[in-house]
């Protein structure tokens, strides 16, 4: 049973290990690393209905991945897309710094460098820019700081939605 394990992603250099154990967690089953040879930033235990765990994959020659795993992390499959700026925005992604539970079951959202948010209907098989954020006025104004121009934190509460951005600050969605 899920209930009586504790389950842990790792994101590392050369890709994600699953940590497993009961609930005593006197001894962990370590699996991975998948996505091997690849770094990667976030992951995510997705506990809403059919458990999911995601984590990027983030190639710097062969482009942005998310991986989805349905079996609680023994193993993994590329989602059908990653997020990516329209071809005439002028940004490419260069990592995806945080993904977190979107309002519907399904949901997801993405938080990337250069910092932009990005939400999926579907689990993660298409993904489409949050335009209210990720072409903000001030979007165009914010500068790398030392680990970059990211979106590295996106906390939810209902339809309250704070995001963090390296260099670019702190802003809140009172509206989802």
């Amino acid at each position: 049973d899920v209930a009586d394990r504790v389950i842990l992603t790792i994101g590392t250099k050369k890709g994600v290990f699953v940590a497993e154990s009961a609930k005593p967690r006197r001894r962990f089953e370590l699996r991975g690393p998948f996505g091997a040879g690849v770094p990667v930033y976030a992951t995510l235990i997705d506990a809403r209905g059919t458990p999911r765990v995601y984590a990027s994959s983030c190639n710097p020659f062969f482009g942005m991945k998310v991986l989805r795993s349905t079996d609680l992390g023994k193993t993994f499959k590329e989602t059908k897309s990653a997020p990516a700026f329209p071809k005439d925005d002028g940004r490419a992604l260069a990592n995806i710094w945080s993904l977190e539970p979107g309002g519907g079951k399904k949901d997801l959202l993405c938080g990337t460098e250069p910092a932009a948010l990005f939400r999926s209907a579907d689990a993660g098989d298409s993904w489409e820019m949050v335009e209210g954020i990720s072409n903000h006025e001030h979007a165009r104004q914010w500068h790398p700081g030392n680990g970059g121009l990211c979106m590295h934190t996106i906390l939810r509460d209902g339809k309250r939605m704070h995001l963090g951005i390296s260099t670019g600050g702190h802003y809140m969605s009172e509206d989802g």
